[in-house]
């Protein structure tokens, strides 16, 4: 939704011939005629119709305006976006170290480079092991990018990820790096800069000290290289950006010493072990990779003269290579006689002054032009100008997985590879993201709309449950705030406090958050809270409801079919997640109406009717009554509900013509 303009006046000829005509008794008043055959009326229509005209140019709005409205809201139109991918290299010589700037090809002629030094090591992954005391060998998985759990199905602490490579790491002094992969990859980086934006908001002198973005909220996680007769000692100078496996990101380290081979297959095994803490959600991967290093379709040009400036306005250069990626332009202005003087780029006039040293840049032509004395200072004249840049971004950078394959024989990786034996691979697990067209204006604008229109302060019930939904780096799937609610004294109300209710996105029967999480969602909301007002993050209360009937089943109905089948559907329906009427979890606090289990079990197949319907549980709510048979069942305001322990009774007139009780226990 674009920004909305201001109007400054919408009056039309008709009003203002009308207004002028209502003007002449009080200033002309023995002008008497005032029909259209007078010339003077003409005149005033004359006026009226050049008026009208005036008002309508008043009324537009420059391009130059509106990106001023825009940068108002904080809000700059975003140049084209550069496409990244992470790529790992295969390496048959001597370990070495490739300098960044290193150009892949592809199949269809794009290049990418890569923005990073990479230590390039011989060692090939072999081994992929997760588990505890029982190992599982996920190689097949980690190969085939099927994914995995990271640290197998339940992990605990002293479970870990196990990687064997089929030599040692110990190359000294050399930054080994990995990458990991997890199946939510596209949108890891969105929460990886949540993470950094809300460290950034805690001062470093906070006490207690802003916890480091990198740590899990709950587990910590170790790296450790195996050191034979089964010791493993920890890893050097481990940095480590996936937040113990939870993130997609590179773990880098300090090639470890005394590396020494054992464990399945006599491999040498690295692991990332958990030391202490438990997941909510336990982490899967997608693929994990050595010596990977992050390429971007950004390709480097040399230095080089773009012409010679002649003291002119608005002088045009082109470049030669095109689009340029924005930002990354160099200008130089040199007379051969005083030191080159560097000049800035911008997309447009509208903030340059006459002394301001810089020149406009089409990204998509890949032109300069240089200013006019008033907006810009002039190129002085006989100067060379000498630029270097990059060339890439836009969508045509979305590669597929598996494009970038090799090392081109270019100038510039001629200059940085060294001879080798063995020309090195390049495998490219995952497809190239990121690549964008330039924004348009328009575009800038409805983000601008919606950036003002975000919510990033907690004042109502609705925005405490926005901002605690968006609390990163944790698996927050629902939230409720009630207010008045203390959950130190749930009977009595307390005035400025609201209780947010946490479920997590983990698919259990009845999900609940640890403390760390919602330690976590409170110090999401504590910055963003109003000074007289109390949060907390609290966990749901679960009450188990069953339920009493008897069913009467249709001439084919196959008994323990039709029970399995009434279980699963009411299971279903107080699914805290994808359970309620509408799909989307049961409401917290809503009533179990009988009437809709009624419903809902007569829409089983094979249930003709059923009578005698009841639920088991306690019908009075927070009451605390012992349970019993009850028409409805209120929830208090911070419960779900989860499936107890169902009577059904076979009626006697089914036709296998007998009648018999069953208990199921969910």
């Amino acid at each position: 939704m674009p920004l909305p303009k201001p109007s400054l006046d919408n009056r039309v000829f008709d009003q203002l011939v009308s207004e002028g005509r209502a003007q002449l008794p009080r200033l002309a008043p023995h002008w008497t005629d005032h029909n259209t055959s007078d010339p003077g009326i003409t005149l005033l229509e004359l006026g009226a119709w050049l008026a009208e005209q005036n008002i309508y140019r008043f009324d537009r709005l420059s391009v130059q305006a509106e990106r001023a409205f825009v940068r108002l809201a904080g809000v700059e139109p975003k140049p084209a976006g550069v496409a990244y991918t992470v790529t790992a290299l295969e390496n048959d010589n001597a370990g070495m170290w490739l300098a960044p700037r290193l150009q892949l090809g592809s199949a269809d002629a794009a290049l990418f480079e890569s923005s990073e030094a990479v230590f390039a090591s011989p060692a090939k992954l072999v081994s992929v092991m997760t588990g505890g005391t029982q190992l599982l060998d996920v190689t097949t998985a980690n190969s085939g990018l099927s994914g995995f759990a990271a640290f197998g199905p339940r992990p605990r602490a002293r479970h870990a990820l196990y990687l064997g490579f089929d030599r040692p790491l110990d190359a000294p002094g050399a930054t080994l790096s990995l990458h990991v992969w997890t199946p939510n990859w596209q949108q890891d980086d969105a929460v990886r800069v949540a993470l950094q934006d809300e460290a950034s908001m805690v001062s470093p002198t906070h006490c207690p000290a802003p916890p480091d973005w990198r740590q899990h909220y709950r587990v910590k996680t170790v790296w450790e290289y195996h050191a034979g007769s089964d010791v493993w000692l920890p890893i050097p100078s481990v940095e480590d950006e996936t937040r113990s496996l939870s993130l997609t990101g590179f773990v880098r380290f300090a090639a470890p010493e005394g590396h020494q081979a054992g464990g399945p297959g006599n491999a040498f095994y690295i692991r990332c072990r958990i030391q202490r803490g438990r997941f909510e959600c336990p982490p899967k991967l997608l693929h994990v990779a050595l010596n990977a290093v992050r390429c971007e379709h950004a390709l480097s040009q040399a230095e080089r003269s773009v012409g010679r400036s002649r003291g002119h306005a608005g002088a045009v250069f082109a470049l030669g290579q095109a689009p340029v990626v924005a930002g990354s332009l160099r200008l130089r202005l040199d007379d051969g006689n005083h030191p080159p003087t560097d000049w800035a780029a911008v997309s447009d006039w509208d903030r340059a002054g006459p002394n301001d040293r810089v020149v406009l840049l089409d990204f998509e032509r890949g032109t300069v032009t240089g200013g006019n004395g008033l907006r810009g200072a002039l190129l002085p004249a006989e100067h060379e100008l000498r630029a270097s840049w990059q060339v890439g971004a836009g969508p045509q950078g979305n590669i597929p997985a598996g494009s970038l394959s090799w090392l081109p024989a270019t100038p510039a990786n001629l200059a940085l590879l060294p001879p080798l034996g063995q020309p090195l691979r390049v495998r490219q697990p995952l497809p190239a993201s990121g690549g964008s067209a330039a924004e348009t204006l328009a575009q800038a604008q409805a983000r601008a709309y919606e950036t003002v229109a975000e919510v990033d302060k907690a004042v109502t019930l609705e925005d405490i449950e926005r901002l605690a939904l968006a609390t990163p780096g944790v698996p927050v799937a629902r939230v409720h705030a009630v207010a008045g609610l203390d959950p130190l004294l749930p009977c009595y109300p307390a005035v400025g406090v609201v209780s947010v209710i946490v479920i997590p996105s983990c698919p259990r029967p009845a999900p609940m958050p640890s403390r760390a999480l919602l330690n976590a969602v409170e110090r999401h909301l504590a910055p963003r809270r109003l000074i007289t007002s109390e949060i907390h993050a609290i966990a749901p209360r679960y009450r188990r409801v069953g339920v009493q009937a008897t069913l009467h089943l249709g001439c084919n109905a196959d008994p323990s079919t039709v029970l399995a089948a009434a279980t699963q559907r009411i299971a279903a329906f107080f699914d805290p997640l994808s359970g309620g009427p509408d799909g989307t979890g049961w409401p917290l606090g809503r009533t179990v109406y009988r009437s809709e289990i009624m419903a809902l079990l007569v829409g089983v197949t094979g249930i003709e009717r059923l009578t005698d319907l009841s639920l088991l549980t306690a019908c009075n709510g927070c009451g605390g009554s012992p349970p019993g048979h009850c028409d409805n069942v209120a929830l208090c305001a911070h419960e779900l509900v989860l499936p107890g322990r169902h009577q059904w009774s076979l009626a006697a007139d089914t036709p296998r013509s007998f009648t018999r009780s069953l208990a199921h226990e969910c």
